[in-house]
């Protein structure tokens, strides 16, 4: 059932004109007394008529009984119905393509992940074959170490492998920075482990002595690890003998 509003009309003479006025007169005298203190108005529903229309009011029509549609309405609410089709379906289809994207992002980040841990290993390779071969030397030296060898002999053995060390770390692109003794500290390149006092102003802030050498990038010259030296401070003869 729908609410149509429906014209005005007037009744036929006679009785049916008295019809509303002699329903709401009705209702007022079956009124309790006391209805005239209520504050609030009572909201009243009248019944239709035997024709079905009520005055001034909404009337209710069943919907077998509606008056079918202007065929322009009729046409424009199927256009309608066409278009919300049509753009449903286009969201279905930018939905599959949105996921079908997503599913190529995902593979190519995986081939992306696949090919780095390559390149990485490819780099490390020669790496990891220096230091396999640095530590069987080691084993091999440490099994044929004479009882009486000397400090001389044990140092020269040490500074072999050192500079087997080094040659790896060339091979991966890093170079052992000049040690520099007497020269200007350098604080890009060095750290100061140690002060050294000397009475000679002008040896003041020179390398003293290099404790712990440092490695440089060879394309760029970029500092891997930074040299630590004991550095010169100059100070008066007074202060060094106090």
């Amino acid at each position: 059932m729908i609410l149509v509003p429906q014209p005005s009309q007037q009744p036929a003479a006679g009785m049916d004109n008295m019809r509303p006025k002699a329903r709401r007169d009705r209702t007022a005298a079956e009124l309790p007394p006391d209805s005239a203190q209520l504050t609030e108005p009572v909201e009243q529903c009248d019944c239709p008529d035997e024709d079905g229309y009520i005055p001034d009011e909404l009337g209710v029509v069943p919907m077998a009984s509606a008056p079918p549609l202007p065929a322009a309405l009729a046409n424009r609410l199927a256009a309608i119905e066409a278009q919300l089709a049509e753009m449903v379906g286009q969201l279905a289809g930018e939905s599959a393509r949105a996921l079908a994207r997503e599913r190529v992002i995902d593979r190519q980040h995986a081939e992306i992940e696949r090919l780095k841990a390559i390149e990485r290993a490819g780099q490390l390779r020669p790496v990891v074959t220096d230091l396999c071969r640095l530590r069987n030397g080691l084993i091999r030296q440490a099994e044929t170490v004479p009882a009486e060898m000397t400090g001389r002999q044990v140092a020269s053995l040490l500074q072999s492998f050192a500079a087997t060390v080094e040659e790896m770390l060339e091979r991966c692109g890093v170079t052992v920075l000049p040690q520099g003794v007497g020269a200007d500290f350098a604080a890009s390149r060095q750290q100061v482990a140690a002060v050294v006092e000397i009475n000679d102003p002008e040896r003041d802030g020179t390398v003293a002595e290099v404790v712990q050498d440092g490695y440089a990038e060879n394309d760029g010259g970029k500092v891997v690890v930074p040299a630590r030296v004991k550095v010169h401070r100059y100070v008066t003869k007074e202060k060094m003998d106090g």
